[in-house]
């Protein structure tokens, strides 16, 4: 998906390590910007390991107030790193993420992984809880009968 979308690189975490690769692409230096989309147990962490010294990292899925983030402060300091949050976007970036989903420049049709009926809410809601590797966009359409 994330090549379709013109990225040059992807790798699955779960089976390359993203750090390394990333160490060998930019000749050990790291990468300057990281972005955290997802919320998991040690992301943070591993952000910091991808980014070189200078970096920015930003922290753009921690929306849970029970969520706690522990790293380095020497990662941070020493290294000279920034971390920051966004959690929305300005009028106009809105706006262009509205004509790219519109003009059908993203294909937003491939992130829906499971559209379900009304009557198997529940399960959809289990499958957001426990993603797996299929599990990208859950969407429950009430109209649908099975």
């Amino acid at each position: 998906m994330s090549r379709r979308c013109g990225a040059i690189e992807s790798w699955n975490p779960l089976r390359e390590d993203a750090a390394e690769r990333i160490s060998a692409l930019t000749e050990g230096r790291g990468a300057d910007l990281v972005i955290v989309a997802a919320s998991a147990p040690g992301v943070v962490e591993h952000a910091i390991a991808c980014s070189r010294p200078g970096s920015s990292i930003l922290l753009f899925a921690q929306t849970s107030d029970k969520e706690r983030i522990e790293v380095s402060g020497a990662s941070i300091c020493m290294g000279e790193r920034t971390i920051f949050g966004c959690y929305s976007a300005s009028v106009d970036l809105q706006k262009q993420s509205a004509e790219l989903v519109f003009s059908g420049e993203l294909p937003v049709e491939d992130l829906i992984s499971h559209r379900l009926p009304l009557v198997k809410i529940s399960s959809g809601f289990d499958m957001a809880l426990h993603p797996d590797e299929q599990s990208l966009k859950i969407i429950v359409q009430p109209q649908r009968c099975s």
